[in-house]
């Protein structure tokens, strides 16, 4: 004759079980969302300095372009100031950027 289980007995302790596997479950989701959220936000970042590269080398060009159009100025013409202005302007958003981009020293 097969023994007879406490079935009464084995539920509790799957029961139990099962909620201490669902509780860490729920921490790792967690966990995880966290770490996806960083992951999404230094990605967005990393567009970001990159769209501001192809942004400057393009003011590079620009400038270059004016300059040999103006024969090489000895007063900088106001298009060729306005491109250094934003030239700089890029400059300063990008290493904002990038300083965000690194970790904190603790």
């Amino acid at each position: 004759m097969p023994t007879q289980y406490d079935f009464k007995k084995e539920w509790e302790k799957t029961r139990n079980q099962l909620t201490k596997f669902s509780k860490e479950a729920v921490k790792m989701a967690k966990k995880g969302e966290k770490e996806l959220v960083e992951f999404s936000r230094k990605s967005k970042l990393h567009v970001d300095t990159t769209a501001i590269s192809l942004k400057k080398e393009h003011l590079y060009y620009l400038l270059g372009k004016e300059y040999a159009k103006e024969k090489a100025p000895e007063q900088p013409t106001p298009k060729l100031t306005k491109l250094l202005n934003e030239l700089k302007k890029a400059d300063k958003e990008q290493r904002m950027l990038r300083r965000k981009l690194k970790p904190a020293k603790k």
